[in-house]
C-alpha cells in the first residue's frame, strides 16, 4: 500500500499505460474510442464546470477538436476506469475557446474545489503540455522534436535524439527547536505570510543535503537531524517538493536578505492558531506542502 499522502495533486488515478503508449498505433486507435475524454487547456486554464458549492472538469469528446481553431498536439495522459483520457492546448487561439460550455480556471484558483483526483489528473496534464510546448525545438542542434509516447517523450528524428519531461526537485524544509518553529517570508510573499524554507537540488546534492544547505543559507540554521515525510507534485511549472521536518542546533537567526525578508519563532499554540486563521500571520494554504508540514508538527511529528 502507498503511503497516505494529504497533499494536491497526489491523487491521480490514472493507469499511464507506460508500455502499451510506447505503440503510436495503440495510442492513435486510442483517440477513436467512443469513451476517450478530452481536457481542454488554455494559457494554462483548465476549462472547467463551475457548480454552486465546487466545481468539476468539463470533459469534452474527441469531436470537440474540430471546433478549436488552432492546431495542437495532443498529449495522452492515461486511462481512468479502462477508458483514454487526453488533453490539448489550445494557448495560440486569439479568444478562449468553447468557453459558452464553462469557465476556465487556473489550477490554483480551481484547486479547492476540483475533486482531488480530477485535480492530479488536471496538474499532469498542464505539466506535460508546457513541457511538450517548451520542447519543440532539439536543445542540441535547434531542429524540430515530433512527440512520442502520447506526449511523454520528444524526438528529434533527423539525429534520433530523445527528450523526456523534466522534473525540477526542491527540498521544503520546516525548522524546529524543541517546541518552537521557525518559519520565514520570501521577498515574493504578501506581508503577514510565513511558510516554510524550500530551495532546488543542486548537482551532486542529496535531497537532505539539499534542505540543510537552504536552511543554512537563507536562515543561517544547522540542521542536526532531518527526516523526509511525503513529496508532492507541483506543476509550477514542473516541480516535485520534498517535504523534510529538520531539528536545528540553535535559534539564532542569520537572514540571507536576498532569499527572506524576515523569519520568526512560533510556539505549537501559535502555529495551531496560524493553521486555523486566528493568528496575524497567515498559514501556506492546504494545497501546500508547507501546510502539512506545519499541521505534522503541530500533531507531534518529529524529525
Amino acid at each position: 500500500m502507498l503511503h497516505d499522502n494529504p497533499n494536491a495533486f497526489c491523487q491521480n488515478p490514472l493507469d499511464r499505460a507506460g508500455v502499451r503508449r510506447k505503440d503510436e498505433a495503440w495510442v492513435e486507435s486510442q483517440r477513436r474510442r467512443p469513451g476517450a475524454r478530452l481536457m481542454l487547456v488554455y494559457r494554462g486554464e483548465v476549462l472547467t464546470e463551475r457548480r454552486p458549492a465546487d466545481s468539476v472538469i468539463q470533459w469534452l469528446g474527441m469531436d470537440a477538436l474540430r471546433a478549436l481553431p488552432v492546431s495542437r498536439e495532443l498529449v495522452f495522459l492515461g486511462l481512468w476506469k479502462g477508458e483514454p483520457v487526453f488533453a490539448v492546448d489550445a494557448s495560440g487561439a486569439p479568444d478562449a475557446p468553447l468557453s459558452d460550455i464553462g469557465t476556465y480556471a487556473s489550477l490554483r484558483a480551481a484547486g479547492p474545489y476540483l475533486p482531488a483526483e480530477e485535480l492530479s489528473i488536471a496538474g499532469q496534464a498542464v505539466w506535460l503540455l508546457n513541457w511538450n510546448l517548451r520542447n519543440i525545438h532539439c536543445t542540441q542542434d535547434g531542429d524540430r522534436t515530433e512527440p512520442r509516447e502520447g506526449g511523454f517523450k520528444r524526438v528529434n528524428l533527423r539525429t534520433g535524439t530523445e527528450h523526456f519531461p523534466r522534473t525540477d526537485p526542491v527540498a521544503i524544509v520546516l525548522p524546529y527547536r524543541g517546541e518552537e518553529v521557525c518559519l520565514g517570508r520570501g521577498p515574493h510573499f504578501p506581508p503577514g505570510f510565513m511558510s516554510a524554507f524550500a530551495g532546488y537540488l543542486e548537482p551532486g546534492e542529496t535531497l537532505e543535503q539539499c534542505g540543510a544547505r537552504e536552511l543554512y543559507e537563507e536562515a543561517g540554521l544547522t540542521v542536526s537531524k532531518i527526516a523526509y515525510r511525503y513529496s508532492q507534485p507541483w506543476p509550477f511549472p514542473s516541480s516535485l517538493m520534498m517535504g523534510f521536518l529538520a531539528e536545528v542546533e540553535g535559534k539564532e537567526l542569520t537572514i540571507d536578505p536576498t532569499e527572506i525578508e524576515e523569519a520568526r519563532w512560533f510556539t505549537r499554540e501559535e502555529v495551531a492558531a496560524i493553521l486555523d486563521g486566528r493568528h496575524e500571520i497567515m498559514a501556506p494554504p492546504p494545497m501546500a506542502i508547507a501546510h502539512h508540514l506545519m499541521k505534522d508538527w503541530v500533531a507531534g511529528v518529529r524529525a
